[in-house]
């Protein structure tokens, strides 16, 4: 998709202290800062994923996901993957992963029917108080308020993901045959063992976010 996401955990008492126009701005500088030395910037290069914090910026910081360089193609890919695999899935385990993935990666089955929304983006928006026309648009936008439900949605999928193995196995094995291993994204996006490890990444961002009341934004940066 030619695309990168950072994802960043906040609290909201002080982002709605930021003047509308100026959000994105500040978020991604104080997550992105412009280092004092040498060694900060080879402090902060050395982490190599899971959650960082800037000193300067105590009220926000920025998931890094292990495996991903930074491009949304692997999310899109991993939400690519449950499109394929959700209709083997047992229903209560579907139900628990159809809101966790629709609430941060995935758009659900009927994306892209209603005229204007296949854009490519996920159908985040801005955020809610933003005055139009001027609206940013973000990869994710969930209030402290949302996070809670997408935490219990993990803590009922998590002890399950091994029953996820099967069907995503099937799918990379029909992948594999349909394209004659042709597109190695496409084939890679089915594998349960490279799936479920960016799922327990999400849910490493859900569970922070929550234990803090904060709340969640996915900055295409």
């Amino acid at each position: 998709m030619g695309l990168d996401i950072t994802v960043v955990m906040a609290d909201w008492e002080r982002l709605a202290r930021i003047p509308a126009g100026e959000r994105l701005v500040v978020l991604t500088d104080a997550v992105h800062p412009y280092f004092c030395c040498e060694s900060c910037e080879d402090a902060d290069s050395a982490v190599q994923g899971g959650w960082v914090w800037q000193r300067q910026s105590p009220w926000c910081a920025e998931y890094r996901f292990f495996g991903t360089t930074g491009s949304y193609s692997w999310h899109f890919h991993l939400a690519n993957a449950w499109e394929g695999v959700r209709a083997s899935v047992v229903p209560d385990l579907r139900e628990a992963l159809d809101r966790f993935l629709g609430g941060l990666v995935w758009d659900g089955p009927d994306y892209g029917s209603a005229a204007g929304e296949d854009d490519g983006y996920p159908s985040a928006g801005g955020f809610p108080d933003d005055p139009g026309p001027w609206c940013p648009r973000v990869l994710l936008l969930r209030a402290p308020g949302e996070v809670p439900a997408l935490v219990r949605d993990w803590r009922t999928a998590e002890p399950r993901l091994e029953e996820l193995r099967e069907p995503f196995d099937a799918q990379a094995q029909a992948q594999a045959q349909a394209e004659n291993e042709a597109d190695g994204r496409a084939t890679r996006s089915g594998r349960f063992d490279e799936a479920v490890a960016l799922l327990r990444e999400w849910g490493e961002v859900v569970t922070g976010a929550g234990e803090r009341g904060w709340g969640l934004i996915g900055l295409p940066y």
